[in-house]
């Protein structure tokens, strides 16, 4: 399939985070996406098949994608090299089954989607992981460690974070991880794209400043 402009879907109320941290990454790089998206919904079908036969509590939700993810495919946090670029690449994390917290949420997030489960991801500070909504209080879960679950989440901070705000701080993990390794093209690109997303003004003129330090550092 053709995705659609990164730009476009950033500008979508509606956008998905799959087609959204897709279109990320064929900013950047060729991707397959019909390939990904196969992948997503190859995994939902297997957690729905899991909870056929057992009742939707959320805690038996969370288990069968705990389950499904971290134990039976592996999905875990890249911990040998944090901050290479494939972690924060959708496509890329989906293949190694690694990454960053924030990419492995969002496999839980479009794998719960598809099986209809309500997870979210939720922005932590320095974290970033996924809560089950079905219920009060929320069930935090971190993908990065396998799914396991989370019981000393601030309450305050356990809200569910929209596709943007996710893909802006997918962006913000990019623009470094390019820079570190001498390839501005890539990171002035991603720090561009930031400049699509919706923020508030001083997130917006921390963004653009970034932006013309890159700028600066190309001339």
């Amino acid at each position: 399939m053709e995705l659609p402009r990164f730009e476009d879907l950033a500008a979508s109320t509606d956008a998905t985070l799959d087609l959204l941290a897709l279109s990320i990454a064929a900013a950047l790089k060729p991707v397959d996406a019909t390939r990904a998206l196969a992948t997503l919904d190859a995994l939902g079908a297997e957690v729905g098949r899991t909870l056929s036969a057992s009742e939707r509590t959320p805690r038996a939700e969370a288990q069968a994608l705990t389950h499904v993810l971290g134990s039976l495919h592996g999905f875990a946090g890249d911990t040998e090299e944090y901050d290479r670029p494939e972690n924060s690449l959708l496509d890329r994390v989906l293949e190694r089954r690694r990454g960053l917290p924030i990419l492995l949420s969002t496999v839980y997030v479009e794998v719960a989607r598809r099986a209809e489960v309500p997870l979210a991801g939720v922005g932590l500070p320095g974290h970033y992981v996924v809560a089950h909504f079905g219920g009060e209080p929320p069930q935090v879960l971190d993908p990065f460690n396998g799914g396991s679950a989370i019981t000393d989440a601030p309450a305050a901070l356990v809200r569910p974070w929209s596709p943007h705000e996710t893909a802006m701080r997918m962006l913000n993990n990019l623009v470094p991880a390019f820079r570190r390794r001498g390839d501005l093209t890539r990171a002035l690109r991603a720090a561009e794209m930031r400049l699509a997303l919706p923020a508030e003004a001083g997130e917006r003129d921390r963004v653009h400043a970034e932006l013309v330090a890159l700028r600066a550092g190309l001339n």
